[in-house]
């Protein structure tokens, strides 16, 4: 039979007042006694006792308060003091044990007090359900009651989480002491790894099988409960965002029908916390310099199947960046060498990531030059009639503390060093709070850790600080199957292994294998994402790819290769990232009735090509963009050794910007590419460019360009220029569809060959047209964000085309990962 032990309604209650027993020698030599109903301190009212009249109420003894009384009670032995304590009622602990708990000891004269201290301190150890002391004389018998030992500890009806991670939350363990409280909390710490789960109508009881010789097995049974989601988000106060576009900063989502397989559609307290801050970051690097959330609500339906939360916000105006300037209070420091290192600029946009940037670069020049103590202080200077925000940054002598030690916890898997480089300030650097909390998001950025906290610790001196850093460790490696299709390949499947801190270094390793009609694609990559603990990503990718053209050239490609890569910043918004390849290209597969200039091309040319790509990225989301530009030069230049030489050259300019609302996006790109062969080389097909499918909408893979036409084969060309245009917006139905629509415009040409004619076996002249023809198409895309992954239809009608070119009305691509 299974039941829950409970503490005794009798705790302590020999020893309330004075702990003398009715009828007892004691008892008597007190004369008058009155009897009153005691209650324990867990709402169990005990029997009536004899108490002395100068009693001490039993809810001051238990828990410690003063006594109600200052009259100090009469001893309770006789004189000579007690001559000897005798234990009852022990099963495995030694009276001598006992007796050392206790603050009586033989010999001693004990008081009222003495023995409520003793049964206080006996209730202490954990080791008793009841305890009562009974003075006999000059002897002090001591009656304990031990609370069971834990035989076996075992969690029933957890289906959802496995018994390891449960088991390492738990308190309690087999072969100690069971104590009803220490159940119970660990019961609540269970609950509380539910509702981290997502599931609030999990519940858990601590039920306990007792069994001979003062054991139990200690049973935790869990109804897990379904999933608790987020049946509404919403938000009050906001004009300028919609809501469907402020539920696209959150990470939370709200719970559909479409995204079963997401788990950001459950209610987390922590992802809440990150909700608000990313909302903050969103509308302070749009302009919106006053925004303010007033509160950030979640209810819990009555029936605990979800959750309703509500942020309620103050968007204030926007503003534009006014007057900048810099000023100083510190000796010595020359404001104008400072000035040119300021981010913001007049007329720009709000952005407080431009003012925390120019903080952190005048901070870093500061100490450069000596002046390791100074504090930068934006001062805002408000004119909301224009709607500008001024910022003049103040120098002022900081008060001189040094950062003492890092302290880094909770790191089970990750190095030490892994996070300790993200840090922007090291031991013996003069404490910076900018810097602190910019270091909490870098690390926080890693995307190792579900939490991350930095506090600040008074080191061994007035002028010292310890930053001591919490983070709690999450999963970082990712098995992935991907399914796809498209009118161009087919089915496509996909298979990698992703692990994003290898052996708790930070490194990133994947493996993947990805297969469809026309590709293969096999390839391993590593990166160390700061090569020598600086800001320098370093890696290398070993690939194998096979690409079937037979759908618009008589030739397939083989390509094997091996690519060191080194990336760095050289700004905020720039980044050079670089790379060396080496590889072995093949022509591969070619018919017999292939286009003599394709003939031609066939070779096994080993390629050794040094290049790089220059990037400045000022979009304010790198997954959804509502305005800014990104800027890109990507060149390779092919000769240092192998077969091949050239200088293949790319470069793109793109932009973003909102129209009527924010919900309508609008973007255009502008792109061009070149590659140009030196000494005696020409670049061959492999090594030219295709346009089509999702490059240029319209159009067929590689379906545009110059072409032979007698044996219908696409060739390429060295040179291309598009224009790609498009805008974005939502549909006017329920958002948990997750649909949305675009239209776009392409126009563009791709052109130039080495080799324009050859002679056919009729002994006549084939020239091809290599010119650069425009072509142009129209069209429009539905977006579907559906359970398995981005799906996108684009119908496109091309309106400028060649006879050579080959249409494409309608494309289709879906896939997903799980």
């Amino acid at each position: 039979m299974r039941k829950i032990l409970g503490s005794s309604a009798l705790v302590g209650l020999m020893a309330v007042g004075t702990g003398i027993l009715p009828g007892s020698p004691a008892a008597q030599t007190f004369g008058t006694i009155q009897t009153q109903p005691i209650t324990s301190g867990f709402g169990v009212s005990a029997p009536t006792v004899a108490t002395p009249v100068p009693a001490v109420p039993a809810a001051n003894l238990l828990f410690g308060a003063p006594p109600v009384s200052t009259v100090v009670a009469p001893t309770i032995v006789q004189p000579g003091g007690v001559s000897q304590i005798i234990v009852e009622g022990n099963q495995r602990i030694e009276p001598v044990t006992v007796q050392s708990y206790m603050t009586v000891r033989p010999g001693a004269v004990a008081s009222p007090d003495d023995i409520n201290d003793s049964v206080r301190a006996l209730f202490e150890t954990g080791l008793f359900r009841d305890v009562r002391i009974e003075p006999r004389g000059n002897v002090l018998v001591v009656i304990v009651d031990e609370n069971p030992v834990i035989n076996q500890i075992s969690i029933e009806g957890n289906d959802r989480i496995d018994d390891e991670p449960l088991r390492a939350l738990l308190t309690s363990r087999e072969r100690r002491v069971y104590t009803r409280a220490k159940a119970e909390a660990d019961a609540d710490v269970l609950l509380e790894q539910y509702r981290r789960a997502g599931r609030y109508a999990a519940s858990i009881e601590p039920v306990i099988i007792e069994l001979p010789q003062n054991r139990v097995d200690l049973v935790f049974e869990i109804e897990e409960g379904a999933l608790t989601g987020v049946e509404s988000l919403r938000f009050i106060g906001n004009s300028k965002f919609s809501d469907r576009r402020l539920r696209r900063v959150v990470s939370t989502d709200e719970s559909t029908l479409f995204n079963f397989l997401s788990s950001t559609d459950t209610y987390d307290p922590d992802r809440l916390e990150l909700d608000k801050e990313l909302l903050r970051r969103f509308y302070l690097s749009n302009g919106y310099a006053d925004f303010e959330i007033l509160s950030a609500v979640a209810e819990l339906a009555p029936d605990r199947t979800g959750f309703f939360l509500t942020f309620t916000v103050d968007e204030g105006e926007e503003y534009d960046f006014g007057p900048i300037d810099i000023i100083s209070n510190a000796e010595g420091v020359d404001v104008e060498e400072l000035r040119s290192l300021i981010v913001a600029r007049e007329g720009t946009d709000y952005d407080v990531g431009d003012v925390e940037d120019s903080i952190a670069a005048l901070t870093l020049r500061l100490g450069e030059l000596g002046y390791a103590f100074t504090e930068i202080d934006p001062r805002p200077i408000k004119d909301e009639e224009n709607r500008t925000l001024g910022v003049t940054f103040e120098v002022n002598e900081g008060e001189r503390v040094f950062v003492e030690r890092i302290d880094i916890v909770g790191n089970s898997r990750t190095l030490d060093r892994v996070v300790r480089r993200e840090f922007e300030l090291v031991e013996g650097d003069a404490f910076n709070a900018l810097q602190v909390r910019r270091s909490r998001s870098n690390i926080r950025g890693l995307g190792f850790f579900r939490n991350v906290n930095v506090t600040t610790e008074q080191g061994t001196a007035p002028d010292r600080v310890v930053l001591k850093t919490e983070v709690e460790e999450q999963s970082t490696g990712q098995i992935s199957f991907g399914l796809g299709f498209s009118t161009s390949e087919s089915v496509s499947g996909e298979v990698s292994i992703t692990e994003r801190n290898f052996l708790g270094r930070g490194q990133f390793v994947r493996a993947r294998a990805r297969l469809s009609g026309a590709n293969q694609l096999y390839d391993f990559s590593f990166t160390e994402p700061r090569f020598l603990d600086r800001d320098v990503a370093a890696g290398f990718d070993l690939y194998r790819r096979e690409t079937d053209d037979q759908d618009t050239s008589s030739f397939d490609t083989r390509n094997t290769g091996f690519s060191p890569r080194l990336s760095f910043p050289l700004g905020r918004y720039t980044r050079l990232s670089t790379r060396y390849r080496i590889s072995q290209d093949e022509i591969i597969d070619v018919p017999s009735n292939a286009s003599p200039l394709i003939v031609a091309d066939i070779a096994d040319n080993i390629t050794s090509s040094v290049g790089y790509t220059l990037t400045y990225d000022r979009r304010n989301d790198v997954i959804e963009p509502s305005k800014g530009y990104i800027l890109k030069l990507d060149q390779d230049i092919a000769g240092l050794g192998g077969d091949t030489r050239y200088v293949k050259t790319e470069a793109s300019a793109k932009g973003f910007t909102r129209l009527i609302s924010d919900e309508i996006i609008g973007s255009i790109e502008v792109a061009g590419g070149a590659v140009v062969g030196f000494g005696d080389y020409e670049p061959n097909i492999s090594d030219r460019f295709f346009l089509g499918g999702d490059s240029f909408r319209g159009f067929e893979n590689s379906g545009i360009g110059p072409a032979d036409q007698e044996t219908d084969d696409n060739l390429g060309g060295k040179y291309y220029g598009i224009v790609r245009t498009e805008v974005t917006f939502p549909l006017p139905i329920p958002e948990e569809y997750g649909l949305a629509a675009g239209v776009f415009a392409d126009v563009g040409t791709l052109w130039g060959l080495d080799n324009t004619s050859y002679i056919d076996a009729n002994n006549n002249r084939i020239v091809i047209d290599d010119d650069a023809e425009l072509r142009a198409a129209v069209g429009a895309s539905l977006f579907w964000q559906s359970p398995f992954g981005p799906v996108r239809l684009n119908f496109a009608y091309p309106i400028l085309e060649e006879d050579q070119d080959e249409s494409e009305i309608f494309r289709f691509t879906a896939g997903t990962r799980f």
